[in-house]
């Protein structure tokens, strides 16, 4: 019999991503009128990432479903961090050799949603179409 108690299955679920916090301060404009994103240095997580497809997401997101990902977080210790527009490396990505003006640049998802819940926050991640 498998016991559930000393396995260590549930920590490989956990997976390691980068996210860049957007500056809500600092908003820029370029000559056209489109804003200027700024982002903080990213910081290293390690969260349940997975693909999006069940029967409600795919009827949400219809043919952007298999360019998403979904992060369920602790709501206690992440309640607020997160925000839409957040740039977040997935996949195996990091950020390398970003400096302070270009932080956020080398990213390929997205969150383009943050869900808080009872005791879980749950994150879509949409990847950024290049």
């Amino acid at each position: 019999m498998y016991n559930v108690k000393t396995s260590n299955i549930f920590k490989r679920w956990n997976k390691r991503c980068y996210i860049a916090l957007k500056k809500q301060e600092q908003v820029k404009y370029d000559d056209y009128g489109n804003e200027i994103n700024t982002y903080y240095e990213p910081k290293e997580y390690y969260f349940n990432i997975q693909p999006v497809n069940g029967y409600f997401d795919i009827v949400e997101y219809g043919e952007k479903v298999d360019k998403m990902y979904r992060a369920i977080i602790p709501y206690g210790k992440y309640n607020g961090v997160f925000h839409e527009g957040d740039i977040a490396y997935l996949e195996g990505k990091k950020p390398e050799n970003e400096t302070k003006k270009t932080y956020g640049i080398g990213g390929n998802f997205v969150i383009s949603s943050v869900r808080p819940q009872n005791t879980v926050i749950a994150i879509y991640f949409e990847r950024i179409q290049k």
